[in-house]
């Protein structure tokens, strides 16, 4: 009879348990299932101004024992000498393309290493970290947001380096240094200012729709298929559930 006493009670508990364990289940299921809040224009911007010292800083850390900083400085002065004597009336403007063309080239050669070193950081950094830190880098940990797919699976590295393509120009910097290889100082000069160009409007065009469209995505996140939420608000309501 006390045998029987026991099982039943060891039953009881152990049912009791089980209900604990689906009503979590069921907590976490409503929280997950419900739309996380888009992240505001300004958390994005200053988390990607943070990313952005953060790989400029390692970067240059990195290549500044290999980089002849005095000739450097050297063509800076003279490119800006050019443009002023350009504004100035003092050369025609195809004297400037031609003088811009020459000191852009050998800058661009002068700073290949660094171009390389922060093509490869980008790829480390918003693509492998971000991906492997649960959609964040360290500037989204900061300002409490996130990646997040707006597919039903799991972030991917294929969404991940799409991103970084277009928002972290990765892309038009491995172009501009395939071009400095194999093509000349004048066509350099040429299509390395289109596709800079191109680059500057996308991230114009990308600020803009963080800023105004309803679902805040930009560019990027619709060509990833990603969008970014808050992660602060998900805590609160884990926190006014349990």
């Amino acid at each position: 009879m006390a045998k029987s006493k026991k099982v039943k009670e060891a039953d009881i508990i152990e049912e009791i348990e089980k209900k604990k364990e689906d009503k979590e289940k069921d907590k976490v299921k409503v929280i997950k299932e419900q739309p996380q809040e888009k992240a505001l224009f300004v958390q994005r911007f200053l988390a990607f101004v943070i990313d952005v010292v953060i790989v400029v800083f390692v970067a240059s850390i990195i290549v500044y024992p290999f980089l002849d900083y005095e000739s450097i400085d050297k063509l800076n002065s003279q490119a800006f000498e050019i443009i002023n004597d350009y504004a100035s009336q003092k050369i025609s403007l195809e004297e400037y393309k031609t003088e811009v063309s020459v000191v852009s080239y050998e800058l661009a050669q002068k700073q290949g290493l660094y171009s390389i070193v922060t093509v490869l950081l980008n790829v480390l950094y918003f693509v492998v970290f971000q991906l492997k830190n649960n959609g964040q880098t360290l500037g989204k940990q900061l300002l409490k947001i996130k990646v997040k797919s707006t597919t039903d699976s799991e972030l991917s590295v294929n969404q991940m380096i799409f991103r970084s393509f277009i928002i972290n120009a990765v892309l038009a910097d491995l172009i501009c240094f395939g071009l400095l290889l194999f093509v000349d100082k004048n066509l350099y000069f040429d299509i390395a200012g289109l596709i800079g160009s191109i680059q500057g409007i996308v991230i114009i065009a990308c600020i803009f729709m963080v800023m105004f469209r309803k679902d805040r995505l930009g560019i990027h996140d619709m060509v990833a298929h990603t969008e970014v939420v808050r992660t602060d608000l998900v805590k609160e309501m884990e926190e006014c559930e349990s």
